[in-house]
């Protein structure tokens, strides 16, 4: 097995830990998981995520030694520790008391950032062959842009009405830090997209 093989043998690892994100973040915002369990079966993803870093990153530097390459691939793993981080943030928020009611637009949002979770993890399945998938993974990669675009929609108009209507002060800082957090969940797979692109081109 060469040094890249390994890298992303350990990379798939680590994609488990994303869309296992994506999982407990719509069961437990469309009620189908305890809220509390879901923090805290997320708690323990993000530990794994954490631990991983440091052999990913060693395989990552045995791997790539070009150092435009070598920031490509440095970006897309710590895009995707974000990916996680922010999604314990949402878990967090939503394991405290809920101040009022959710806005229409909550389970849309919850549904694209949950998306464009799995999305990378079956992206990142897919790195065993790269050249006999690489145009499943361009598809995906595609979708997880379409995932983006309707969330800043979402995003935008969820907004205007916290910010239109008289929403009580505590409701709004509330579901405007949720609503920012599911936006860098969908930011941060997009931003991955284009720095994972660059890596399977080559194959």
């Amino acid at each position: 097995m060469s040094k890249e093989d390994k890298f992303f043998e350990t990379l798939r690892d680590f994609g488990g830990y994303v869309g296992r994100a994506g999982f407990l973040l719509e069961e437990a915002a469309e009620g189908r998981m305890d809220i509390s369990e879901s923090f805290k079966e997320i708690s323990d993803v993000k530990r794994k995520c954490r631990d991983s870093f440091g052999p990913l990153t060693e395989r990552m530097y045995k791997a790539y030694k070009d150092p435009p390459q070598l920031d490509s691939v440095r970006g897309l793993v710590e895009r995707m520790y974000r990916m996680v981080d922010m999604t314990k943030s949402v878990l967090g928020q939503l394991d405290m008391t809920v101040a009022g009611e959710a806005p229409e637009e909550f389970s849309l949002m919850v549904r694209l950032a949950s998306a464009s979770l799995l999305e990378m993890k079956k992206i990142l399945d897919y790195t065993d062959r790269i050249s006999e998938n690489y145009m499943k993974m361009e598809a995906r990669c595609r979708r997880i842009y379409t995932y983006e675009d309707r969330g800043d929609d979402c995003y935008r108009k969820v907004m205007r009405n916290l910010y239109g209507e008289e929403t009580k002060a505590a409701e709004l800082v509330y579901w405007k830090e949720i609503f920012d957090h599911l936006e860098e969940v969908l930011d941060a797979a997009a931003g991955a997209v284009p720095l994972l692109q660059k890596m399977i081109t080559k194959y």
